[in-house]
C-alpha cells in the first residue's frame, strides 16, 4: 500500500471510529451524501458501505467521499 493509500486508510478509520462514537451508522453517511445538491461522483448505498468497510480501492471518487465526510462532520 502506498503512502497516499495508507493516509486515506487512516482517514477512513477515523470516519468509522467517529461514526461508532457518535452512534451513527451507514444510514447517516448515506443521508449526508444524498443531501449534496450536485455530487461530483455517484455512489449507491452499497458502494458507501463497501468504502467504509475498506473493501474498495482508493480511487479518486473514494478519496473524495472520505474527504467529504471528514469535512462534513469536522473530524480531526
Amino acid at each position: 500500500m502506498s503512502e497516499v493509500e495508507q493516509s486515506f486508510d487512516t482517514q477512513r478509520l477515523k470516519v468509522v471510529d467517529f461514526l461508532k462514537k457518535e452512534g451513527k451508522s451507514n444510514k447517516d453517511v448515506i443521508w449526508a451524501y444524498d443531501n449534496i445538491k450536485s455530487p461530483p461522483y455517484k455512489f449507491a448505498p452499497t458502494d458507501i458501505s463497501s468504502i467504509l468497510n475498506g473493501k474498495r480501492k482508493y480511487t479518486k471518487s473514494v478519496k473524495w467521499l472520505i474527504t467529504f465526510l471528514i469535512d462534513y462532520w469536522d473530524i480531526k
